[in-house]
């Protein structure tokens, strides 16, 4: 190895190290197709000092980055073992790396990214660039770890998916194993800032919980009685992904150092004692607790400080997680999935009990009225409840057809069942009836539709999706575009929508291909109006919406790029007169589509 010729080739080794679809600079190929010195310099930059393990990987995009994880942690191990004369320069060539890559993941335009679709290039970049940063952990030195839990700082901040967010709170346990005094004078004041955000303070506790079980014995209770105390508030939390994760981790660290504490003997020693023991007890045993912690499957129990840092320990080649960069279901990925599971099923069995409710109601107030009243209420077409109609006999017909059998009026009985087979079967012929009304009005309603298209594929949060695909059904649009069809099948997506993506067309449309939507509908005879503000942009109430209108929203807190807005025919804003002067990016679409249908309906 020679360190002193990778530092010149840092740019080519972090592109190695985003290599993979949909993430592959194409001037950095074009540039190795044509160029043969390059190709081989790459190529020989590529090649893996533990082939062995690489081989797994020779016929996959994974090559490449799993070479330079390789190279790296190699090269760390020669440093270790003092195998390797040029130890500095080793050292610094590691360093100069792993800088490189915290400040693209801070900086970069790309990897700073909060709001990004799971599965997308971005969210693939940000996974990569982070499984290489693990790998160089133990490069931090006393002269760098400053800078570096800077960064760490900003990117736990940050709003990221579970997938990249495990490689942050694996990178910070490093850090702070590697550096135990740091752990309580950074993560102390981080648990009692009251405005941290939730998913942030999820991250600190797990890495707080992992430094604790997983710190050398010298320090391990010192750790234990500074960091348990500002953690176990979170226990109370009104968010249920903190509290269930706080619940798992402080049961986690109490199993098993429980008894290694000494026992005190002071009033207050005693009383401690009894406070944490309670706990304890309670979250071994509650039936919720328990349930929590069979479904992580010890997923706890298998983090390894020692593994997480090498290639093996990243880079699994198990079946399981190798379709998504190699990335394992994490912990909170897993408390996240139960407490939706317990959602709804506690949603399922609420709707189960008030059916049940409202039923018994009934038939306890049918049991109560007598005869007389009942035919009484029927003469005078009185009724006590309004609700729906179903088509099966009444029961309150059914018992006084079957007391007028039990007191042997024959005759009269079956003249009663006559009757009512009689009034069946024009409840079949209306029942035809009314699905053959439905079945109408569903076709008058596709083709009496607005000639409004929303373009919605710059939108990337779920809920906002889903509740445009409501609004656009509710006001008869003529279809909603969005960047990624799949998003309707999403669980969140669909209790929002409730249905509408079933009544409304949807198209996908991706972002790299909206400029040539929006032309081909203007070649339509479409107008193309961008819901933005600009410094052209006329207030929506001031602008007459042509009929045949394309509406194109951005992207949230970004707005449409400026490429976009070059090709639209105009701009419309909404008239805003408080301090904040921004709306959700469905909010300002529904009052845009609103604003459309208002003046469609004038025109009739």
């Amino acid at each position: 190895m020679y360190p002193k010729t990778l530092r010149f080739y840092m740019e080519e080794l972090k592109l190695l190290s985003l290599y993979g679809s949909v993430a592959f600079d194409e001037d950095f190929e074009a540039e190795l197709s044509e160029n043969h010195e390059a190709r081989f310099e790459v190529s020989m930059l590529a090649q893996s000092p533990d082939r062995e393990f690489t081989e797994v990987f020779i016929n996959t995009e994974l090559y490449a980055r799993v070479s330079v994880a390789v190279l790296f942690h190699q090269l760390w191990k020669q440093i270790k073992e003092h195998s390797i004369l040029e130890t500095e320069e080793a050292l610094e060539c590691g360093k100069l790396f792993l800088l490189e890559l915290l400040d693209s993941a801070v900086n970069s335009k790309d990897l700073s990214k909060e709001l990004y679709k799971k599965y997308s290039s971005v969210h693939r970049r940000k996974v990569r660039v982070w499984q290489m940063i693990c790998v160089l952990s133990h490069y931090v030195e006393d002269d760098i770890v400053g800078e570096v839990t800077s960064s760490i700082h900003i990117c736990l901040y940050r709003n990221n998916l579970p997938a990249v967010r495990q490689y942050l709170e694996t990178f910070a346990i490093l850090l702070y194993l590697k550096f135990p005094t740091l752990a309580e004078e950074q993560l102390i004041p981080i648990f009692h800032d009251k405005g941290m955000r939730q998913q942030a303070l999820s991250s600190y506790v797990f890495i707080a919980a992992n430094v604790i079980l997983h710190s050398r014995q010298s320090v391990q209770i010192y750790h234990l009685n500074q960091l348990l105390p500002p953690i176990l508030p979170f226990l109370t939390s009104h968010h249920h992904s903190l509290r269930g994760f706080t619940q798992l981790l402080v049961h986690s660290v109490l199993s098993r150092l429980w008894p290694t504490l000494h026992p005190e003997t002071s009033e207050d020693a005693v009383f401690e004692r009894r406070c944490f023991q309670e706990l304890k007890d309670y979250l071994a045993e509650n039936s919720d607790c328990v349930r929590l912690r069979v479904s992580i499957e010890g997923f706890l129990d298998v983090f390894d400080p020692n593994a997480s840092g090498t290639p093996p320990g990243i880079f699994s080649a198990r079946p399981e997680v190798s379709d998504f960069e190699c990335v394992p279901v994490s912990v909170m990925e897993r408390v996240i999935e139960f407490l939706n599971d317990v959602r709804e099923d506690l949603r399922q069995a609420i709707a189960n009990d008030t059916v049940t409710i409202k039923n018994e109601d009934l038939a306890v107030g049918e049991h109560h009225k007598s005869d007389e009243s009942v035919s009484e209420m029927v003469k005078t077409g009185q009724e006590v409840l309004d609700f729906q109609k179903k088509i099966t006999p009444h029961r309150g017909d059914s018992e006084q057809a079957l007391n007028l059998n039990t007191r042997g009026h024959s005759g009269v009985g079956d003249e009663y069942i006559s009757r009512i087979i009689s009034e069946m079967e024009e409840d079949d012929q209306v029942f035809d009836l009314a699905l053959e009304a439905r079945l109408h009005a569903a076709e008058t309603i596709k083709q009496s539709r607005q000639e409004l298209i929303v373009v919605a594929s710059l939108v990337e949060r779920i809920p906002n999706l889903a509740g445009l695909t409501r609004t656009c059904e509710v006001f008869r649009a003529a279809g909603l575009v969005v960047a990624d069809k799949s998003v309707l099948q999403d669980k969140q997506f669909r209790l929002i929508s409730v249905t509408a993506e079933k009544w409304l067309p949807v198209t996908e449309v991706p972002v790299d291909s909206v400029k040539a939507y929006l032309e081909r509908k203007r070649g339509d005879g479409y107008s193309v109006i961008g819901l933005e503000q600009t410094a052209n942009s006329m207030p929506l109430d001031r602008f007459g919406f042509p009929d045949r209108t394309v509406l194109v929203l951005g992207r949230e807190k970004e707005g449409i790029p400026v490429d976009i807005i070059h090709i639209l025919d105009a701009c419309v804003e909404i008239p805003q007169l408080g301090v904040v002067r921004s709306l959700n990016v469905h909010v300002s679409g529904a009052i845009a589509v609103w604003e459309y249908t208002r003046q469609q309906r004038n025109q009739r």
